[in-house]
């Protein structure tokens, strides 16, 4: 059901609605200066910073020397200088399987074709390789 309203009824809704927006879009404003009010507060300049501050905030990375490996006409990179050392204390072969096995992601079935060995013989060569890498490395 739809009331009717007069002329004057009318003009005094639109007035209300107009001074409620008018309100609420004063306070919207008053709460945006605060927060801006809060941001200025907290923030700070760069120039403002102190050396110590600035020191803080920074972050340099460290420059990792990368060595290569040469597995079957492959190039392995390893870039942690501790399991390069463990690796180059290992000898060849058995450098080599762990390289193919844990580098690039062969079988050990790939790496007896590769190697023209048994897969047995890499298995064995593996196993033992860890062993040595663990005592190395403690």
């Amino acid at each position: 059901m739809k009331m009717k309203l007069s002329e004057q009824q009318k003009d005094v809704v639109r007035k209300k609605f107009s001074l409620y927006c008018i309100k609420t879009v004063h306070g919207e404003a008053l709460n945006y200066l605060n927060e801006l009010k809060k941001l200025r507060e907290r923030e700070i300049c760069f120039s403002e910073l102190m050396q110590e501050e600035w020191n803080q905030l920074s972050a340099t990375d460290e420059i990792v020397e990368k060595s290569c490996f040469q597995v079957c006409n492959m190039e392995v990179q390893v870039n942690s200088a501790e399991i390069c050392e463990a690796l180059n204390a290992l000898p060849e072969r058995k450098r080599e399987i762990i390289l193919m096995s844990y580098f690039l992601d062969m079988t050990e079935q790939e790496i007896a074709d590769c190697l023209n060995l048994v897969q047995s013989t890499v298995h064995y060569h593996k196993a033992d390789s860890l062993k040595m890498l663990k005592k190395i490395m403690e």
